[in-house]
């Protein structure tokens, strides 16, 4: 009996032993993959340097595109705005100036050539005048004078002949000099136009300095929005790096924001695997909570990863591992970000066909 009993042991053991071994050279129907949920943060900083006035967000709060996050101290900046629109303003009370006395410089230099030549004209026809009186002065003294010789006329008619002849001589003279004058005062009022161009080049330069300030204006304008640090994205403040009070340099954060929306989960696959992943495979995640849900393969690392394990076996070598990402819907928000996922990558061949296949 006591025999009999020994071989029915020893036949069970064997039959558990058998059995174990296959149960563990079965692969599993899934691989199980430990993940964490992650997410792209977006930080939130200044451009430029200054104390923190106001801070309307905490940690949690949730927070629209556009929205007023801090305020940076804007004294500084709102004087300096003040300065140059003032400089602007007076620069363009500068370049009205110059353009009207430009236009004053163009009317009374075209009117000074006008007057210069009206009167140079009038100088000339009395000149020409002038000259018909010289030469009938002289006519008149050259018959005089033959009269006079033969005793026609008395000396007293010829000295007037005489002294009319050299008054004429005398008033052509006189008008020869006010025609050079006049001549002079045309080219000195032609002359005088060159001082337009001067007007002018000093219109264009308060031009140039009018337009100068006002882009330092834009500029200090431009800075003095700086001052206001805004959301770039409708999400949730995951961490407030600065206080009230606290002096922040350029590119210093502040506020860093996550999208809810815009979770997935991190897993590494071992490169055993990794030929079973393709880009928008549905595989099954797992929450701590037990709950599943479905994910979507978004993202398959190119380059593999450090090797996480090495493989003792006749090959010797290391196992390495792929990140792969996947999308899964959060509008419930039980999704966290640094939350523990568990994917299930299927190893059958009619599980892995009918992942790809969807």
């Amino acid at each position: 009996m006591t025999r009999t009993r020994r071989l029915l042991f020893i036949l069970v053991l064997a039959a558990a032993a058998g059995g174990a071994y296959a149960y563990l050279r079965t692969p599993p129907a899934a691989l199980v993959l430990t993940g964490v949920v992650t997410t792209n943060d977006v930080i939130v900083s200044p451009q430029i340097a200054g104390q923190i006035g106001e801070l309307r967000v905490g940690e949690g709060d949730a927070v629209t595109r556009d929205q007023l996050l801090a305020v940076i101290t804007p004294d500084e900046l709102r004087a300096d705005t003040a300065y140059y629109t003032h400089n602007v303003a007076g620069l363009s009370s500068q370049v009205r100036e110059s353009e009207a006395a430009l236009r004053f410089q163009e009317r009374q230099t075209v009117d000074q050539i006008r007057q210069a030549e009206s009167t140079l004209a009038s100088a000339e026809a009395q000149m020409a005048a002038a000259a018909a009186d010289l030469e009938n002065a002289r006519l008149t003294f050259t018959r005089t004078q033959d009269l006079s010789k033969r005793g026609v006329v008395s000396p007293q008619e010829l000295d007037q002949a005489r002294t009319t002849a050299d008054a004429a001589q005398a008033k052509m003279a006189a008008l020869n000099r006010q025609v050079e004058a006049q001549r002079a005062a045309v080219q000195l009022a032609r002359s005088n136009a060159e001082q337009i161009t001067v007007r002018r080049s000093q219109v264009q330069a308060n031009e140039h300095m009018q337009a100068a300030a006002a882009a330092q204006r834009t500029k200090a304008d431009v800075r003095l929005r700086y001052t206001e640090l805004r959301a770039p994205i409708d999400g949730v403040v995951d961490v407030r790096a600065a206080r009230v009070g606290e002096v922040v340099n350029p590119g210093q954060p502040v506020v860093t924001l996550i999208n809810p929306d815009d979770l997935w989960v991190r897993i590494d696959v071992e490169e055993t695997y990794i030929d079973r992943v393709r880009i928008g495979d549905h595989l099954t995640v797992r929450l701590p909570s037990g709950v599943e849900r479905d994910g979507t393969v978004f993202y398959r690392g190119a380059d593999a990863g450090f090797a996480t394990q090495r493989d003792v076996s006749r090959t010797k070598r290391d196992i390495k591992t792929f990140e792969i990402r996947l999308r899964v819907d959060n509008r419930d928000r039980r999704l966290a970000v640094g939350m523990t996922a568990y994917v299930m990558l299927p190893l059958g061949v009619a599980s892995l066909t009918g992942s790809v296949s969807e």
